[in-house]
């Protein structure tokens, strides 16, 4: 090899080596970042806007029909934009990140309720992001019983049209791509709930 065959390589070497620094500080920053979420808009299940439905009457009989069958069969189906505000420890540094696949949970009163997995590319930065997602909705189990009396919760819940966000807590667990490949954060990072003062 030239004499500059070896220091386009050497030089190719500093800057992944940047490269790779700044993706795990990015990385690190992202981790420790606070996760807020504003907004679900656009909620969909099965392609039924239940944004707009106020009571079981509102739903006609084969969008129940379709509903109840997917949540007998565990096959329900979301789409929806979430409005997560990412806030960093040094919001004056450009950063940013791209998911390639992220789990969620969804706890009602502290017991696992609901489950997913968002097989999309997301990309978050500092400050608002907004996040069309399509995602299987799942109910949790535990010894392979699904937790029908955490959904039951969550449908009284929805039904008293009360804010009740306080019993709800909102979980992810993105798989970040990296230098050297994906990779899954070890623990589901806790997202906040913003609740009007």
């Amino acid at each position: 090899m030239s004499k500059l065959g070896y220091i386009y390589c050497a030089y190719l070497m500093v800057v992944l080596l940047l490269a790779g620094c700044k993706q795990a500080s990015d990385l690190k920053a992202f981790t420790e970042a606070k996760y807020s979420l504003l907004g679900v808009h656009n909620l969909k299940l099965n392609g039924v806007d239940v944004m707009q439905k106020r009571n079981p009457s509102d739903f006609t009989t084969s969008e129940g029909d379709s509903l109840l069958a997917s949540i007998s069969d565990n096959t329900l189906q979301a789409s929806t934009t979430l409005s997560l505000q990412v806030q960093m420890q040094e919001p004056d540094v450009a950063r940013q990140m791209t998911i390639t696949r992220m789990k969620w949970q969804l706890l009602v009163d502290g017991e696992e309720t609901l489950q997913g997995e968002v097989k999309e590319s997301l990309y978050l930065h500092e400050g608002l992001n907004e996040l069309p997602i399509q995602t299987p909705v799942m109910m949790s189990e535990t010894d392979g019983l699904r937790n029908y009396e955490g959904l039951s919760k969550l449908m009284t819940m929805l039904s008293l049209k009360k804010d009740f966000r306080q019993r709800l807590i909102f979980k992810i667990k993105p798989t970040v791509q990296t230098p050297v490949g994906e990779v899954e954060l070890p623990e589901y990072i806790p997202v906040s709930q913003s609740v009007p003062s």
